[in-house]
């Protein structure tokens, strides 16, 4: 009798399985339909931006989605593949691969971080323009769907994935100033004039490459304004910095005796205190796209010692 059952069970359970399989290939009963999906628009949008002549052009699009599964069985979505359409512009290819495994009727998050071609960039600095000023942005992600299940792929056709439009948190900031001591100094002190190096960095700490200037940055030296200086049109990347070294002349009958003392004491390596600060405006720009211009403020203060 126990020989005669063996088979029995394992006949049953094949059965079974097949019909679970058979429930998931498109044209059975049940067949096996494709992921949904849904944009999360607080998380999707532009993301980083490097265009024009401030770098070599690039500039990153975020699609945030959630994925849903309306099947009775776990699968796994195993590719996306298509093209991201930006206000009617072909502007990117989508290929993602990972793979991510979604529960039965469950979902899952999944973030594309797209390159947008370089090739596209021109085409796109009215789209750059309205990400940057606050205005919604058309998008349009088309793209084949694999979904893969007990180990087999399916492959849907070219689909919509998700459309819309969008508003990116993207905006011109002003950069940050650093000083650089060690690119700085009291070079000499004469009776008729004092020359310093003055050093610094400027720090573009936001997501968007742009180029920036300073036309009339006032130097003051223990509280007294002496000099001024422009920052030239410097390109700073998204996240980059550049240094700044600018040649100060100054009359020493604008300093006062007390400065003067402190600067010859720099001058000779020796125990002294004097504050500098810069203030002025920036002007910055992402050419052909946007500028803007952020009035006075106070872009460095440091006591040197």
């Amino acid at each position: 009798m126990q020989r005669s059952q063996r088979p029995l069970r394992i006949t049953i359970t094949l059965a079974a399985a097949l019909v679970v399989l058979g429930a998931c290939v498109p044209g059975a009963d049940g067949a096996l339909n494709p992921p949904t999906f849904r944009l999360q628009s607080e998380g999707s949008g532009f993301v980083r931006l490097d265009v024009a002549a401030v770098t070599a052009p690039s500039a990153t699009f975020r699609v945030a989605l959630d994925v849903v599964n309306p099947n009775p069985v776990p699968v796994r979505l195993a590719l996306l593949e298509g093209e991201l359409v930006l206000a009617s512009v072909p502007s990117a290819r989508v290929r993602f691969v990972d793979g991510i495994d979604l529960p039965a009727r469950g979902q899952a998050q999944l973030e594309l971080d797209v390159t947008i071609a370089a090739d596209a960039v021109p085409a796109l600095a009215g789209v750059f323009a309205d990400a940057l000023l606050g205005r919604p942005v058309a998008y349009r992600l088309d793209a084949d769907i694999g979904v893969e299940v007990f180990g087999v792929l399916q492959r849907f056709p070219r689909t919509t994935v998700a459309a819309g439009e969008v508003r990116s948190g993207l905006t011109l900031s002003a950069p940050s100033v650093r000083y650089d001591a060690a690119a700085s100094g009291v070079r000499s002190v004469a009776f008729d004039r004092v020359v310093l190096d003055l050093a610094f960095h400027v720090d573009n700490t936001g997501a968007v490459g742009m180029i920036v200037r300073a036309p009339d940055v006032r130097v003051a030296l223990g509280g007294r304004t002496v000099v001024s200086l422009q920052v030239p049109a410097t390109p700073l990347p998204a996240g980059g910095s550049a240094r700044v070294v600018q040649e100060l002349v100054i009359n020493p009958t604008q300093l006062g005796a007390a400065v003067v003392a402190e600067l010859t004491r720099l001058a000779a390596g020796q125990a002294a205190s004097l504050r500098i600060t810069l203030d002025g405006a920036w002007d910055l720009e992402v050419p052909g796209v946007v500028s803007r211009r952020i009035e006075a403020a106070q872009l460095l203060d440091v006591l040197i010692e």
